[in-house]
């Protein structure tokens, strides 16, 4: 299995294209965009399906479906970055210390902010004859949320994400994606990549998607992939 199936994981460098200098971090890239667009399509998905003053359990639970796509896809992002990513930038630059230790901070207080938004998700399915107040607090939450990621992006793509294309070797970097690809069943995380690849252009697609084998590709075309527009047809509105 190669890391360069891991979503969230920036992938295995490959022969740069024309004009590529450093690590390709397509990946890790395509996981920033998913969570700019992410965040925010949430709190407009849920403000329409009560736009009509009723709240649909059924809507809910789908959508509850699509966000936990989208929590296992930063999840493993998050995980990988504290212990795999930032101990090679810091190898690198170990000036970037004190940054390392704040992400990490703010990696465990994000993790807070995802239980609060799960915990309100699921009590908007269970009272769907009561949603407010909770449908106005939920949506204050996802908003908070999405501003507290948009900082926290901003500071890696300040900081670290410079040193991990541009300083650290082509070396240690193959060696951190293979020692992230070990241990993982691709079970766990295949089925999310339409969430992550949803908007990729066919180039980035092909770079994600270009390492797996053969019989897993063609789970991830017939199956999943498939499975993701069906759900995706079935939510409210953004």
């Amino acid at each position: 299995m190669s890391a360069s199936t891991l979503p969230g994981t920036p992938p295995a460098p490959r022969t740069p294209t024309a004009g590529h200098k450093g690590n390709n971090l397509t990946g890790f890239t395509l996981t920033h965009d998913l969570i700019r667009r992410a965040v925010p399509e949430l709190g407009r998905r849920l403000a329409n399906a009560a736009s009509d003053g009723a709240l649909d359990p059924a809507a809910v639970t789908r959508l509850t479906t699509w966000w936990g796509m989208f929590t296992t896809i930063l999840d493993g992002h998050h995980t990988s970055e504290d212990s795999h990513v930032w101990p090679v930038v810091l190898a690198a630059d170990p000036a970037l210390e004190t940054v390392s230790r704040t992400l990490e901070q703010q990696h465990a207080s994000l993790d807070g902010h995802l239980a609060g938004i799960h915990e309100g998700l699921r009590l908007l399915r269970d009272n769907p004859g009561s949603h407010e107040p909770g449908l106005s607090h939920l949506l204050a939450r996802i908003a908070e949320f999405d501003a507290l990621m948009y900082d926290h992006l901003q500071l890696e793509e300040r900081t670290m994400v410079p040193v991990l294309r541009d300083r650290v070797t082509g070396e240690a970097y193959a060696a951190m994606l293979a020692s992230l690809a070990s241990g993982h069943d691709p079970a766990d995380f295949v089925p999310t990549m339409p969430l992550l690849l949803e908007q990729a252009s066919q180039q980035d697609r092909e770079f994600m998607l270009g390492g797996m084998p053969a019989e897993l590709r063609t789970r991830y075309e017939q199956e999943w992939e498939p499975a993701y527009s069906e759900l995706l047809a079935t939510l409210p509105a953004a």
